[in-house]
């Protein structure tokens, strides 16, 4: 038996990252998340990037609360990223941060948390290169890793001269993809 799902697109646009003028300097886009609908099952995402011990991709989501259009640190849930040779995920109220090691080279992040009732994360996978990472969020999955609120994303390089980063979103059935070039 064959089985195929159609899913609902919605692309998010985002504007070109400027060349960094120095390859210290933090370049930043934002965009706004679609609304969270009430069949929301899945929120996942896909980090890609060429990856070195000095460089670095932050992906932060969370809730433009002011309305200005820009996720302000204030402003940020979770942070998820590349952080010069390791991967990271941050749990912005409370300021933990877990790490992992990573390989320089082509590295990619695939992140995947399953909505329960409430909207409340049920259960949570993530693998770097194909390899588990962040197993122990996955036992008893927090609640900082998902929240219907979250109604921004805010994607930040630094140590790049020209980023080329791709971030790939989706959530419930409705398929985000952030292309930065």
């Amino acid at each position: 038996m064959n089985m195929c799902t159609l899913l609902l697109a919605a692309t998010i646009s985002l504007s070109a990252l400027p060349p960094a003028e120095y390859d210290d300097t933090e370049v930043v886009t934002n965009a706004a998340l679609p609304a969270v609908r009430a069949d929301t099952q899945v929120f996942l995402f896909r980090i890609e990037l060429d990856a070195t011990p000095s460089n670095c991709v932050e992906v932060a989501f969370g809730c433009d609360d002011d309305g200005d259009g820009v996720l302000s640190r204030h402003e940020e849930a979770l942070i998820v990223g590349w952080d010069c040779g390791g991967w990271k995920v941050v749990d912005c109220a409370t300021g933990v941060e877990l790490c992992e090691a990573g390989t320089a080279g082509h590295a990619f992040l695939s992140f995947r948390v399953r909505i329960g009732d409430g909207g409340a994360p049920s259960s949570f996978e993530a693998t770097a290169g194909g390899s588990a990472v962040f197993a122990a969020l996955g036992a008893n999955p927090p609640r900082f890793l998902y929240s219907p609120e979250w109604n921004a994303v805010r994607v930040s390089c630094r140590g790049f001269g020209t980023p080329d980063p791709h971030v790939d979103c989706s959530v419930g059935n409705i398929p985000l993809v952030i292309r930065i070039r």
